[in-house]
């Protein structure tokens, strides 16, 4: 690798953008110091190692089956996890209202009687995870689809020109290490990379769920107006973004414990995508995120699985990653710096879903698909059959769940639910060397998945009982309730 990108040392460049000398070791002793760009690129922690057991397949065939004849460009107003519009469209606005006011009131109750997971503690915690992560703050805005238009202290943004510098130049190999080094640097756990193709296009939303419609223009850099998301028509690729969730607060079922954890995962994306949109713009390169705080260009399942984060889950609600299990969430960036795409993956996890249904068992609305296989069709809403079922798209074979019934029950719910991502067989903690050895059988030699099935609940994997659940404020749990660890090599990590 060259020494040299530029007219200006790396060492240089890293200074402009005010890294050098910092270290991305820096947060702690006995992490390597790492000077600059080339010593970043050439670091395993800048690699992505997978167990021996994940293995690859080819672009654009993941272990779900999609028919790209048949996909189309996804609505996003008709997400029931948006605006209340397209939730009311299937129980009416007066049930949206009525359903609202019985989780209120549920909350009340469990605050007055001090309910487990519901406590006024556990309320409390549930609403120091929304701050940032809802745009809580007196700011406005703290996500942008093109980054912010200042610097530090409102300063000017210095990209390459302000030095009159050309333009980060390194081969896509080197962009990739080099972009997961800075991302996992600013509180990402993991990236995935694909090219934003004729079919990957398919999968970004025709409107954003606010409204706005996204367009292509022949123009260098993305932009927004009040009217539409523009997106360039030149060579992009999309980023999609893991950000772990902690394990052990989703076992906690329902309730607030278990919402703050899922409300944390978009604090902490607030921060990544504003700092790599930062990161980007002062290399040369743009990026294009979330408008807001929820919803971005494309289902995030959708891109985890196509750069081979992650597989798809019995619940098609939700995927399970092979190193973070079910509990982690996904977000996309779409940028014009080239990158190596990634490809998808198969751990035998999808299969597993296949005879595995503890999910759909513990879900208490049961919404969740108990077929041993996965249909190409999409089933009508079971409450509603007369009413088209818009809360999904053709194309691909999956496990379809019943969007409506889940929502429901959901939004009365003090917390929501995560009942099936707390008690899916995969939400296991990696520290044990039996899960490594079942991971590996379940990828290998899928006869024995009924077993671990059985042994899963023979074991009582799962949700927390309730009078067991205050117990989670005297844990010592790791840091954001995270194994950062998980693909750290340097820094006494691998040992």
């Amino acid at each position: 690798m060259s020494n040299f990108h530029t007219t200006v040392s790396r060492r240089d460049f890293m200074k402009a953008l005010g890294l050098a000398g910092v270290g991305f070791g820096a947060a702690g002793a006995a992490a390597p110091v790492l000077h600059d760009l080339d010593e970043v690129t050439a670091s395993p922690q800048a690699t992505f190692k997978r167990p021996w057991w994940v293995k690859e397949r080819d672009f654009g065939d993941p272990t779900v089956e999609v028919d790209w004849d048949l996909i189309e460009p996804f609505d996003d107003r008709n997400d029931l996890w948006n605006a209340n519009t397209a939730f009311a469209r299937y129980v009416g606005i007066e049930e949206v209202k009525r359903l609202g006011n019985l989780c209120t009131e549920r909350q009340k109750q469990g605050i007055i009687n001090n309910t487990p997971g519901l406590t006024l503690r556990d309320n409390a915690l549930d609403g120091g995870s929304r701050v940032f992560a809802a745009n809580l703050m007196p700011i406005a805005g703290l996500k942008s689809w093109v980054g912010f238009p200042k610097g530090a202290y409102g300063s000017p943004i210095t990209t390459p020109g302000y030095y009159g510098v050309p333009k980060w130049q390194g081969t896509p190999e080197e962009n990739t290490r080099m972009l997961r080094a800075a991302m996992r640097f600013y509180g990402a756990s993991q990236i995935g990379v694909s090219e934003l193709g004729a079919k990957e296009k398919k999968l970004i939303y025709s409107h954003h769920s606010q409204g706005r419609p996204f367009v292509y223009e022949d123009v260098d850099e993305g932009y927004e107006t009040t009217e539409k998301l523009v997106i360039p028509n030149k060579p992009l690729w999309i980023v999609s973004i893991a950000i772990q969730m902690s394990r052990e607060n989703f076992r906690q079922g329902i309730g607030n414990i278990k919402q703050a954890a899922n409300m944390n995962r978009y604090r902490i994306h607030t921060i990544v995508q504003g700092c790599t949109q930062q990161f980007l713009r002062q290399l040369g390169y743009h990026g294009m995120g979330y408008p807001d705080s929820f919803y971005g260009a494309m289902p995030a399942n959708a891109d985890s699985i196509m750069t081979g984060l992650a597989e798809m889950a019995r619940n098609n609600k939700f995927c399970n990653s092979p190193e973070y299990g079910s509990i982690c969430g996904y977000f996309s960036l779409i940028t014009d710096l080239p990158l190596a795409p990634t490809p998808p993956i198969d751990a035998g996890m999808f299969r597993f879903c296949h005879t595995c249904r503890k999910c759909a068992e513990a879900c208490p609305s049961q919404a969740i698909s108990y077929e041993s296989e996965p249909s190409w069709d999409i089933p009508p809403v079971a409450a509603y059959p007369n009413i088209p079922n818009l809360t999904a798209v053709g194309g691909k074979r999956v496990f379809f769940t019943d969007s409506v019934n889940c929502k429901i029950y959901h939004y009365q719910t003090p917390g929501g639910c995560g009942t099936c991502m707390g008690t899916c067989v995969f939400n296991t903690n990696p520290a044990a060397s039996v899960h490594e050895v079942i991971k590996s059988t379940v990828s290998t030699t899928p006869i024995f998945n009924g077993f671990f099935y059985n042994m899963s609940k023979i074991f009582d994997y799962g949700i927390t009982p309730d009078e067991e659940k205050e117990g989670w404020w005297d844990l010592s749990l790791p840091v954001l309730g995270q194994q950062s660890t998980i693909g750290a090599f340097d820094g006494g990590y691998s040992k």
